[in-house]
């Protein structure tokens, strides 16, 4: 590529500068989304994990650490604050080994009031994309990774 090609390309048209973009976007817009919306002392981390323990009440503290791409020992920190502030009760399920943890009604009725809110995004999101083109853009996504994949070994919490 000559020199002047070079200086023709903008940042702005790479696939992974509109990948990074896309994702502190999404970081920021969780923030102003939280503090518009989420009127009480719980914070981002809290209210996703309420979320999925919402979806899959069964869920590991393991899991929970992958989904929310966080170490497992800062979860179980953040469980034991959402204990304190009476969101989840930690239930240890003796004959395997594990803990279950379990929505409280003070953090049902704030997991209400989020999934309220979260509904409109979805319906938001299923009004401006069919779910052919949301199947179609996990893909690319698939296949970006898997390119970059080819090029080094990744690895996320």
């Amino acid at each position: 590529m000559a020199k002047k090609d070079l200086l023709d390309i903008k940042l702005e048209n790479s696939l992974a500068f509109q990948i990074d973009y896309t994702s502190n976007f999404n970081k920021s817009f969780r923030r102003a989304f939280h503090k518009k919306f989420m009127n009480s002392n719980i914070s981002m981390d809290e209210l996703a994990i309420l979320l999925l323990i919402n979806i899959r009440p069964d869920i590991t503290q393991t899991a929970l650490a992958r989904y929310m791409f966080k170490g497992k020992a800062h979860v179980g920190k953040i469980l034991n604050i959402m204990e304190e502030k009476g969101l989840i009760k930690r239930k240890y399920i003796e004959h395997s080994n594990t803990t279950k943890n379990i929505i409280t009604k003070k953090g049902n009725d704030i997991l209400k009031q989020g999934q309220k809110d979260f509904k409109n995004i979805e319906k938001k999101t299923k009004d401006m994309f069919s779910l052919q083109e949301l199947e179609q853009f996990f893909e690319y996504l698939k296949k970006y990774r898997k390119l970059l994949e080819s090029i080094v070994e990744v690895k996320i919490k």
